[in-house]
């Protein structure tokens, strides 16, 4: 009797999970109704179906603009989720001017950009033109991810206009610490793909990262369901698990350089990356940078992220870490009461 009670316990607590799991994924499906941008915002210029936003709000008498990078492996609307998980309003609350650059879309005819486009013509026309609209020299500067390692090559190109810097999240030493991207890159011919250049699609990169850690998806779907506290979130959930399925194209020349220069070669710490002209010297940055990465970052290693306090003079040098993962950093709770108003004030001080 005792084994027939036991059976019929757990068929039924897996009856109960079964229909509290399909609720779940009908509350998703309900909730995906498109993502758009929580900010209020306008195109503000485009170049080559490169946008940069111009997010509106009150941003006080402070005259030097911010300007948000975000990697192109992803959609940048993860920095503007909701008034209690978007980096924008963190940034405005302390009195900030933002702008975001959107990348611009991948077509048959972008397989032959290369990573100049994006530092020589992108964010220089980007950075140019809001500097023209304020009549300023210097703005300051954002770099999430891959962005943030853009922000670095170009910072140290032109640090004649860029105020402050702040890297989040940034690979510099791309084979530091557990590099999961590193472990798999360095198998893969990324110089033939250079010759013969074609498009990544975008459910290819997705299904990369899903491979990484295959079943964060559906530990995150049972924690959801046995905490009810979670299900308060759910629709910040829900906009996650969007944006997670979302990553666009990556032009084929760009993303095997990337590959190739940085992961394969780890050109950039150690002093051999050049774009154009230019041979990249992280010792050229010259203005104050703080540095954010997570100690549990299985993307962006924090060995990876941490080294670049050897290459910026430590009077201009700062750090924070956060207690979490790569994406929590941007739109953890924890990070949007603690780390993230910390660095938006740290610009505002940073030339006190």
């Amino acid at each position: 009797m005792d084994e027939d009670a036991d059976k019929s316990n757990i068929e039924a607590e897996i009856d109960a999970f079964r229909e509290k799991y399909k609720l779940l994924v009908e509350n998703f499906q309900n909730l995906k109704t498109g993502q758009g941008w929580h900010t209020p915002n306008n195109v503000s210029f485009a170049h080559e179906g490169m946008l940069v936003r111009e997010f509106h709000g009150p941003s006080g008498n402070r005259p030097n603009p911010v300007l948000i990078v975000y990697s192109h492996v992803n959609l940048p609307y993860i920095t503007d989720l909701t008034s209690q998980h978007s980096l924008v309003c963190r940034l405005i609350e302390s009195g900030h001017k933002v702008f975001l650059i959107e990348w611009s879309e991948v077509n048959s005819e972008a397989r032959t950009r290369d990573l100049s486009v994006y530092l020589h013509d992108y964010l220089d026309k980007s950075i140019d033109f809001i500097l023209g609209k304020y009549g300023v020299e210097k703005l300051d500067l954002i770099g999430i991810c891959q962005g943030g390692t853009f922000c670095l090559c170009y910072a140290s190109i032109h640090p004649e206009k860029i105020r402050s810097l702040v890297t989040m999240v940034t690979p510099v030493d791309f084979q530091a610490g557990e590099s999961i991207i590193w472990k798999w890159a360095r198998k893969i011919d990324f110089p033939q793909l250079e010759k013969i250049p074609v498009n990544i699609p975008g459910s290819m990169i997705t299904l990369f990262f899903q491979s990484l850690r295959p079943f964060d998806e559906v530990m995150r779907s049972i924690q959801v369901i046995q905490n009810p506290e979670s299900l308060k979130n759910l629709n910040l959930t829900a906009l996650i698990d969007q944006w997670v399925f979302e990553c666009p194209d990556q032009p084929g020349m760009a993303f095997a350089q990337f590959m190739h220069q940085f992961y394969q070669k780890n050109k950039l710490v150690r002093g051999e990356f050049k774009i154009g002209e230019h041979l990249i010297n992280l010792g050229n940055i010259d203005c104050p940078v703080l540095n954010l990465y997570a100690t549990s970052d299985h993307l962006v290693p924090p060995e990876s992220a941490s080294v670049l306090k050897r290459y910026i003079h430590r009077k201009r040098y700062s750090e924070m870490t956060y207690d979490g993962g790569h994406i929590g950093l941007m739109v953890g709770t924890k990070a949007h009461q603690t780390i993230l108003p910390q660095m938006a004030e740290w610009l505002v001080n940073a030339h006190k």
